[in-house]
């Protein structure tokens, strides 16, 4: 016997976590390109002439100024193991749920879910560990701005 209310509350709450999610990063992006505009209007009204404007261009601020923000390896890295996580939590205790709902039925739907999430967490969480890894490989973990780091070598 089937029991429809599997699916939707799972489903139901999603809708709202994705909901959630899109309006929080749309007034978050929002926010960052308010931010950019009004840093351009203050540094255009305080640039009288296109003179002002090169000597400014050529100082480091000028270098800050028009580099576009841009998330590296490391932020890459953390949401994806954020991510893997977080859905392998959310598959753990989706399987949790249908081991204690044995006895009451309609512990399929709480399986399927539950094992797709844990093995997406688990995808995840092994993305993030492997580009950490390929990324120290490649020297790509600098810690300050600027400063390189050497290719690891390999362990004998």
């Amino acid at each position: 016997m089937h029991n429809p209310e599997i699916i939707i509350v799972p489903a139901f709450f999603a809708t709202i976590a994705y909901v959630a999610w899109v309006w929080l990063s749309t007034s978050q992006r929002k926010q960052r390109v308010k931010l950019l505009t009004e840093f351009h209007t203050r540094l255009l009204d305080k640039l009288g002439s296109v003179k002002d404007f090169g000597e400014f261009m050529q100082t480091d601020a000028g270098d800050l100024a028009s580099e576009p923000v841009s998330t590296g390896p490391h932020d890459r890295i953390m949401r994806a193991a954020q991510i893997g996580i977080v859905l392998t939590c959310l598959g753990a205790g989706l399987l949790l749920v249908s081991l204690v709902s044995a006895t009451t039925g309609g512990q399929e739907g709480f399986i399927a879910i539950g094992a797709i999430s844990l093995s997406l967490g688990v995808g995840f969480a092994l993305s993030a560990a492997a580009s950490y890894r390929l990324a120290g490989m490649l020297g790509l973990l600098a810690r300050t701005p600027g400063a390189t780091t050497e290719p690891a070598t390999s362990r004998a």
